[in-house]
């Protein structure tokens, strides 16, 4: 296909079994439109494991996008879409083909020398606010931004109130609004949403981590939390991304699959991790500067006056030898610290959380308690 040299943005959404992917690509074609060029790529994917029912609905999605994409594909508005099936794997996850569209993406920007360009990542249950486009190119451009994540919200007013699928909807939003806050609160420094329908990064971005993972699920957790500590990210709240709300057993964990576990168990007030949790790490976080250049065993003496369950994650975790290593290679506080949170990830704050305080609490003591400390975004 003869692209256009001023393609700038680049969206990138993975479908599977999906049955209102026109929607999605509709919503995008209404949105505002620049100067800039757009180009939506669309894999519809299949697995070795998929039955033949979602093979149809696959070729018919595949149909209709190419007679889309005939009818209405100009120099600056775009649809591509990839046909993939018989992908490997015993779970159907959206990874592999986020991964491939992605690669596809960066390999268009490559061959045109714009490295500068964007790659959106986006789901086929979506559609998107008028300004959309527009309002990415501009954060990017402004900020000269290397990756950003987008607001969203799933649309459930047009539900009853009572609407069990409402309900564990709104809970689970909100549960993850509060996350986000609570990390924010700690001091932790990459606060940011990890949702594979609303966020975006530069080409070179991508290169630069190394690509999109191929995990069948959780690929947007990794793959963001690698780029998080590149700097100039922002969380774009001035448009917004409308994820549809339902139910999936695609992937083991994540937004569908939670609404999916809520559902079944009847449990639609959602819980959540206690805020002592949080107020533990906040303590601690606040303290990471003065462990720069102790001696490890001073380093012992400071943590063996945190709270006991921190310091026996810490103490498992081998934790005195590891910021020596640290202060060893760093030569002011602030790359100390810099490098103390490339130590303690996302992924080992999570493995406090669930180890440490295995037994959350009710979203309604927890968002009160929270409320006492600070307001929840």
């Amino acid at each position: 296909m003869q692209q256009s040299i001023s393609t700038f943005i680049r969206i990138v959404i993975p479908c599977y079994n999906e049955q209102a992917v026109m929607s999605t690509i509709h919503s995008l074609s209404a949105c505002d439109k620049g100067d800039f060029g757009v180009e939506i790529i669309v894999v519809v994917n299949s697995y070795q494991i998929s039955p033949e029912a979602i093979l149809q609905l696959n070729r018919q999605s595949y149909a209709e996008l190419s007679a889309f994409a005939q009818e209405n594909n100009t120099p600056l508005f775009q649809l591509t879409p990839l046909w993939i099936e018989n992908l490997p794997g015993h779970q159907t996850g959206a990874g592999v083909p986020r991964k491939i569209g992605m690669d596809e993406a960066v390999r268009l920007f490559q061959k045109e020398g714009n490295l500068t360009g964007i790659i959106v990542s986006l789901d086929a249950d979506c559609t998107v606010a008028n300004n959309y486009l527009t309002e990415i190119y501009r954060c990017f451009k402004q900020y000269k931004l290397k990756s950003a994540t987008i607001e969203f919200h799933h649309p459930v007013e047009h539900l009853p109130e009572e609407d069990a699928l409402r309900k564990a909807t709104e809970a689970y939003e909100e549960y993850l609004r509060y996350y986000r806050a609570a990390l924010e609160y700690t001091g932790y420094p990459y606060a940011y949403y990890t949702i594979g329908s609303a966020f975006a990064v530069t080409a070179a971005t991508y290169l630069q981590v190394g690509g999109m993972g191929r995990q069948q699920a959780g690929e947007d957790f990794y793959f963001l939390h690698k780029v998080f500590p590149l700097g100039k990210t922002r969380f774009i709240d001035t448009t917004c991304v409308y994820p549809a709300a339902r139910t999936s057993d695609r992937v083991p964990f994540g937004t569908g699959p939670a609404i999916h576990k809520m559902l079944e168990e009847k449990q639609l007030k959602k819980v959540s991790y206690q805020v002592a949790a949080f107020t533990e790490l906040k303590d601690f976080f606040d303290e990471i500067d003065s462990f720069f250049k102790l001696p490890e065993q001073e380093i012992e003496k400071k943590v063996s006056v945190l709270p006991k369950t921190l310091q026996i994650f810490l103490q498992e975790d081998d934790f005195g030898h590891k910021i020596v290593e640290i202060s060893q290679h760093t030569a002011s506080v602030a790359n100390f610290r810099k490098r103390f949170f490339s130590y303690f990830t996302a992924f080992k704050l999570l493995r406090y959380l669930n180890q440490v305080h295995p037994v959350p609490h009710a979203w309604a003591d927890v968002k009160k308690q929270f409320l006492q400390l600070t307001v929840v975004k």
